[in-house]
């Protein structure tokens, strides 16, 4: 009786790890979604660079790829946006892309300052194998916290593994240059008011504003692993409403644009900060994410500062 938990333990994980292996879409498919599609475009367009731009649910909803003009022999900009993205997903969704085969001639990484402060290790261990254990190891925020989170998903998600038949199943399939098919473009009042309270409550983390080490590391090896492989990176921060930007701490605030601007700089990494961007809230369905035409706004000006900022490196 006493060996039995252990026991079970080493089998679950056994069939987890052997599941993964012959269909690693199962555990995270979203990105195998992305995957797809910056294949596609790199195939699509041989003769011309690639750009891919990573980032959170904002990114997601406010960038619209299919909108960025058509430079000649300037990068093809795809999405590899992933729904709750912050530095340990963003880490994990670079390496990924580089271990798949994707090469990048420009990369754009997000900065979403809640996630800086708060992740969600259990949401991330939904999110990679037992194969990038390794690597995601040491951003936890905890010793053994991602092993810990990582151990209880699989163990409440057994039912998933039903889904290696056809993990994409019920997937909602992106347009050809990674933009969400299904935007919204306006909502009643009584929707805004529901979202905006549960981003409020999403992102109360704002307050205090400390840039978690486990964060800072994660977010500087991804900077280095793009860099050992010759990729130029530009930050991007997503607009922000003035309801959200009013959440936020101003002294922690500063400290955080303070580190952002220190650590770009040792890196030598422009940033694009679009916060201020879009003032009316009319752009926004909850003052961080955008509406379809705060977003068809938000692209038309990331491409041109897009531009300068990788003809200024």
């Amino acid at each position: 009786m006493l060996l039995f938990p252990p026991a079970f333990v080493l089998v679950l994980l056994g069939v987890w790890a052997a599941v993964e292996a012959a269909v690693p879409e199962i555990t995270d498919t979203d990105y195998f979604v992305r995957l797809r599609v910056v294949k596609a475009t790199a195939a699509d367009h041989p003769d011309r660079p690639l750009g891919v731009v990573i980032g959170s649910s904002r990114v997601l909803h406010g960038f619209q790829p299919e909108q960025m003009p058509d430079e000649p022999g300037g990068p093809v900009w795809v999405s590899a946006a992933h729904m709750g993205a912050g530095p340990s997903l963003t880490r994990l969704i670079l390496h990924n892309l580089l271990r798949d085969g994707v090469r990048p001639a420009a990369v754009v990484i997000e900065l979403m300052p809640t996630f800086f402060t708060r992740e969600n290790e259990g949401f991330v261990c939904a999110h990679f194998a037992l194969a990038d254990m390794p690597l995601v190891h040491a951003y936890s925020d905890a010793p053994f916290g991602y092993e810990y989170h990582f151990l209880r998903h699989r163990f409440k998600r057994i039912g998933d593994l039903a889904r290696a038949d056809d993990p994409f199943a019920g997937q909602e399939v992106p347009l050809p240059r990674g933009g969400r098919s299904s935007i919204l473009n306006d909502l009643s009042p009584e929707d805004r008011a529901r979202y905006m309270a549960s981003a409020m409550a999403a992102n109360g983390a704002v307050k205090k504003m400390a840039v978690r080490p486990a964060a800072d590391r994660a977010f500087r090896d991804t900077l280095r692993e793009a860099a050992e492989h010759g990729i130029p990176v530009v930050l991007l921060r997503m607009p922000e409403g003035p309801v959200f930007r009013s959440w936020y701490d101003p002294d922690g605030l500063r400290a955080f644009d303070e580190y952002v601007a220190r650590t770009a700089g040792e890196f030598g990494t422009p940033v694009i900060d679009a916060r201020f961007w879009l003032d009316d809230e009319n752009d926004f369905y909850d003052s961080h994410h955008l509406l379809k035409g705060g977003g068809a706004k938000f692209t038309a000006r990331f491409a041109r500062e897009l531009s300068a900022a990788l003809a200024g490196r």
